[in-house]
């Protein structure tokens, strides 16, 4: 089955109403949906390879950006580099990148996960507002999300689990001053 349509398919199952209600209530629920959501689709996925699951990392993560609200610029090109999500927007990215993120979905090997890691650090040179996204924790020098964390890996401060990541953008914003439109006080 292809991710996508699993991915919505099990969102449709918990209800897409429950989900946007109850997180925009409480951001902290989104971690609860994001780890629901991963665990149905996992059980049904035929692959487990890197690819697969992330492209369904990023299927999720778009989603969960949508529904709450959280402003973000996705699958935009700069000089040939393509870059996968910039929290809030390009513009912030190229005038004051102390103020955006720049989230790296790993679909790939590693050599090409730390070539393209390489090419998108020129447009984001600081290390904590570039942020990986991987199904297995990784060593990059970059805050790491992993969908299938190592039982002593976390906590850390540079690797993290997936299901926190919404949260920890929603705090990102915050501590920058970002006023886009949010639901969330």
């Amino acid at each position: 089955m292809e991710t996508t349509i699993l991915l919505y398919s099990v969102i449709d199952e918990i209800g897409k109403e429950k989900i946007q209600s109850d997180v925009t209530s409480n951001i902290r629920l989104s971690g609860h949906y994001i780890e629901m959501i991963m665990d149905k689709c996992e059980k049904r996925i035929e692959a487990t390879d890197e690819d697969t699951l992330g492209s369904l990392c990023e299927g999720l993560l778009h989603y969960m950006l949508t529904v709450c609200s959280l402003p973000s610029t996705r699958k935009v090109q700069i000089n040939d580099t393509d870059i996968d999500i910039i929290i809030p927007n390009l513009q912030t990215l190229k005038n004051s990148p102390n103020k955006s993120l720049v989230i790296v979905i790993s679909k790939e090997g590693n050599d090409v996960k730390q070539s393209k890691i390489s090419d998108i650090a020129r447009f984001q040179p600081s290390n904590k507002n570039l942020w990986v996204i991987s199904n297995k924790p990784l060593s990059t020098g970059y805050i790491n999300y992993a969908a299938k964390p190592e039982a002593n890996s976390f906590p850390s401060p540079e690797k993290r689990r997936y299901r926190d990541i919404i949260v920890d953008i929603h705090k990102f914003l915050e501590e920058t001053g970002d006023k886009s439109l949010r639901f969330f006080p």
